[in-house]
């Protein structure tokens, strides 16, 4: 999906063997059906991202605009403005102001950031429903712990927990249960 939204871009060059493009525009994302984002793996987003990118193109002066103004606004401000796009919720506003609306401490929470909240910030929490109430509740525990930069400690936070990413982690690094469970793997019994 990434390389197909990125080659809408202008081309920028190669390296390496790469094709790199610039982050298409909303021209150039005008251009593209929902059926071409449907065959391209968008699915249910297909149709969100036609109805953002039209109500961008809509806003006064371009969305271009619009959205870079938003990098005035505080946080809420920030989410609130970008939920009123099509198929954009609390999650992917606060996606959007951390990566590109230099809001560092916005801080995106779904069921995935949610454990590691429960296991590292707020174990207490462990065992209850995901609410919006407790979204705000996560997401303040990440900017009290990590400050300004809390939305990229969370991300890297998630990263690290993404099996993908486990399995690069020298064996010095693992933890008890990753080691015992190599053994297990090996054929030797589980050490407590």
């Amino acid at each position: 999906m990434v390389d197909y939204v990125s080659s809408l871009g202008t081309h920028v060059g190669d390296v390496g063997g790469f094709q790199f493009h610039a982050f298409p525009t909303l021209e150039q994302l005008s251009s593209v059906s929902e059926q071409q984002l449907r065959d391209a793996g968008f699915g249910y987003r297909a149709k969100y991202i036609i109805g953002t990118v039209n109500a961008l193109r809509s806003k006064p002066g371009g969305g271009e605009e619009w959205l870079r103004s938003l990098r005035k606004l505080g946080l809420q401000d920030v989410i609130s403005a970008l939920s009123t796009l099509p198929g954009v919720g609390p999650k992917v506003a606060a996606c959007v102001a951390l990566f590109s609306l230099d809001q560092h401490h916005a801080v995106p929470v779904d069921t995935h950031v949610w454990r590691i909240a429960t296991k590292y910030l707020l174990p207490e929490l462990a065992g209850s429903q995901l609410t919006p109430k407790l979204c705000d509740r996560v997401a303040e525990a990440f900017v009290t712990k990590y400050g300004k930069y809390a939305g990229w400690a969370q991300t890297l936070l998630f990263i690290a927990e993404l099996p993908s990413q486990k399995a690069l982690l020298p064996s010095h690094l693992w933890t008890n249960k990753q080691h015992n469970l190599a053994k297990i793997e090996d054929g030797e019994e589980e050490v407590e």
